[in-house]
């Protein structure tokens, strides 16, 4: 699953951000290549649509909890025919940014998602992953915050349950971990959109928008 929300960060990054309510959009593509049975290697790719809501409670703890629909994609080269996903994640910023430094985010989540598919025996079969990832964002606001970029890493792991060859398998991703770089654009104090590029270990693509309440 990607990341929960479009980027889990708050307004500013520098300590003066006030409590908010955020609702967030996002529409992903996320893949990677499942190890199962510690030989077989899946290759799997998922079109998602998500919603999320958020809270910055202060300046640096956020939470978000989000609902995914899966759009499509594809297991071992076969159809993903609908799916859906949960997910939380609790935000702490350690550093605040200044105008000689960069801001730093943790962040933990934990997901779950569902899909149904097409398995080699050409029927209709349960695709489960569960997942708990911690992410480390780097960053720095720029133009009067208008604009912000970071660089982020994550590293992860949990189980994923598939069906293959008549039977139940068990597995987990080849890379367990995820590194690429997103940006956000504040087209005002109450609209912003985020772009996000995670090319390295599972693959990710993301774009959404964040409306403050």
């Amino acid at each position: 699953m990607p990341p929960v929300g479009p980027t889990g960060l708050p307004i500013d990054c520098d300590g003066s951000a006030p409590p908010t309510l955020r609702l967030g959009g996002t529409l992903a593509r996320a893949g990677s290549r499942i190890v199962f049975d510690g030989e077989v290697t899946v290759p799997f790719h998922l079109y998602t649509a998500t919603a999320s809501l958020g809270r910055f409670a202060t300046p640096r703890h956020g939470w978000t909890v989000s609902a995914s629909g899966i759009l499509g994609g594809e297991i071992e080269g076969r159809d993903v025919q609908s799916g859906a996903g949960l997910g939380g994640a609790y935000t702490y910023l350690p550093l605040f940014e200044t105008e000689g430094r960069p801001f730093v985010a943790l962040t933990g989540i934990v997901s779950a998602a569902f899909a149904r598919a097409t398995a080699d025996d050409g029927r209709t079969r349960s695709w489960t992953a569960l997942d708990v990832r911690a992410s480390a964002m780097v960053g720095k606001s720029l133009q009067d915050n208008r604009f912000i970029v970071y660089a982020a890493g994550r590293a992860f792991g949990g189980p994923v349950f598939w069906r293959r060859t008549g039977k139940d398998v068990v597995g987990g991703d080849r890379y367990h971990v995820t590194f690429g770089a997103g940006a956000t654009w504040n087209l005002s104090p109450r609209l912003s959109l985020s772009l996000e590029v995670m090319p390295l270990g599972e693959q990710s693509f993301s774009g959404g928008a964040t409306v403050n309440l």
